[in-house]
């Protein structure tokens, strides 16, 4: 049985709280610290990446599967070689996500991502959160992200019918 429980319905504040769950009185958590058992099916919709100098250069640790079928990706782009910020497909839902992870850096706080654009002309609704996560409590050296999207099309799909 795990610690956490969540009742928020939204991804992005259930990761929120696992991530205050982790650090309790510290200022992060660590990458050590996240069990992707407590997460859940949340966890399909999380990234960690390793932050670098220049931040194309960032290797990302995981990438979930459904992060991964929501940015358009195969299932074995984050399997067949180490990837980095710089191999995400310009424009992509991963892209975007990741592009501001320096101000997490700078800021030292949780960023919240909340982007509108155009996919293969179809609109997408992007809502994600980049975590500093600490092995020694005061380097930044991780980054915890959660990011999901809505498309246009799937929502016209799923509305019943007038």
């Amino acid at each position: 049985m795990t610690g956490f429980v969540s009742s928020e319905r939204r991804l992005i504040e259930r990761v929120e709280e696992y991530w205050n769950y982790l650090r309790r009185d510290r200022a992060f958590p660590s990458t050590a610290d996240i069990d992707p058992v407590e997460l859940g099916d949340d966890w399909c919709d999380c990234f960690v990446m390793s932050p670098s100098q220049p931040p194309e250069d960032a290797a990302f640790l995981f990438i979930g599967p459904r992060l991964l079928e929501n940015a358009r990706l195969p299932e074995s782009w984050s399997k067949d070689a180490e990837r980095h910020v710089r191999d995400c497909p310009p424009g992509s839902m991963i892209a975007r996500s990741v592009r501001y992870v320096d101000h997490v850096l700078q800021q030292r706080i949780p960023v919240k991502v909340s982007e509108v654009f155009e996919e293969r002309d179809e609109e997408v609704r992007l809502r994600g959160t980049l975590f500093p996560l600490s092995s020694d409590g005061e380097r930044i050296d991780a980054v915890l992200g959660a990011a999901n999207c809505a498309r246009l099309e799937d929502l016209r799909v799923k509305q019943p019918a007038a």
